[in-house]
């Protein structure tokens, strides 16, 4: 493909809006603040082209969540594309009052009404001449864990094989891939997709897949694979409440120049309780219980993971 303009975008995820209190080391309901703040400054940004949301844009997936998040982007002016996170439709006994998932994908994206893919809401879009984002949806009905299922990867590989001559980014809410040895322990492995080597053995079959952007572990980290760069940001409303403006230029046939920043969503008090919340957390006990602090650092990520420059 000739060189195309660049295409600038922001990254967020895990907004986990709640409708009262709070949930997994987040802000609940005072996300909402975070988010319409994050809305204006991506309104007023003329040079950004669109907002990928990597999924569990609410907690419970309850009527009030829901709509505070229809609301809540209703106000934003820019292009976006989401993913569904397992907290969007979530099914549990103990919260009766959650809505189905098939409903809450429709109600957070219309694009996604249609069938076949109504529950299952992978896509394929052109977000640029040359240049494809393909979205996955790795929720299982019944848990928090993630799959990407058969159906879906080979619809995946036909799509693949389809834009061998294009540049792909890929988005999905699980990560494909460990992010240290505490994902080969008991519950801590669930934070990872169940097939993601099968996932990435595909994707190795095509150079020309150079992002893969992801969230729920609540982990800031950067890691390249192969010729990939796998993103997975922090929470927005979760410490350390970040979000990352990621920007790529295609250059020549297959590569890209990848331009990556983190930026702070919350600051002051309202990232100080984000701070202590995370600190206070059963994950941050379940990660180290004699040095809390180093689940908070982890969360964080290091320098190496705020920022990237290079050709993929």
């Amino acid at each position: 493909m000739a060189d195309s303009p660049a295409v600038r975008f922001a990254h967020l995820t895990d907004i986990h809006i709640r409708a009262e209190g709070h949930s997994w080391g987040s802000l609940g309901r005072a996300a909402v603040d975070v988010f319409e703040k994050v809305i204006e400054r991506f309104n007023q940004d003329a040079a950004l082209d669109f907002v990928l949301i990597t999924g569990d844009v609410f907690d419970e997936a309850t009527e009030p969540e829901v709509t505070l998040f229809v609301e809540t982007i209703a106000q934003l002016e820019k292009p976006w594309h989401y993913v569904p996170g397992n907290h969007d439709g979530f099914i549990s006994p103990r919260v009766p009052d959650a809505l189905p998932a098939e409903e809450v994908v429709r109600r957070i994206d219309p694009r996604m009404a249609d069938e076949p893919f109504a529950n299952h809401s992978q896509w394929t879009r052109e977000i640029a001449p040359g240049l494809h984002l393909i979205g996955l949806d790795s929720r299982l009905p019944d848990d928090w864990l993630g799959e990407i299922n058969p159906g879906q990867l080979s619809w995946l590989e036909a799509q693949l094989d389809a834009l061998r001559d294009d540049l792909v980014l890929i988005a999905v809410h699980h990560p494909l891939d460990k992010m240290g040895p505490h994902n080969d322990r008991e519950w801590w492995e669930d934070f990872i997709l169940q097939n993601g080597s099968e996932v990435e053995a595909l994707l190795d079959r095509h150079p020309n897949v150079k992002l893969v952007l992801s969230g729920h572990h609540h982990v800031h980290q950067l890691r390249q694979r192969g010729p990939r760069l796998h993103i997975n940001t922090a929470p927005l409303s979760g410490y350390p409440c970040v979000y990352r403006l990621v920007t790529v230029t295609p250059q020549g046939q297959q590569d890209a120049h990848i331009q990556i920043e983190t930026v702070a969503a919350a600051e002051g008090e309202l990232r100080e309780l984000a701070h202590r919340l995370l600190l206070e957390s059963d994950t941050a006990w379940k990660y180290n219980p004699d040095d809390l602090d180093q689940w908070v650092t982890f969360c964080s990520g290091s320098p190496d993971d705020q920022s990237y420059e290079g050709v993929l």
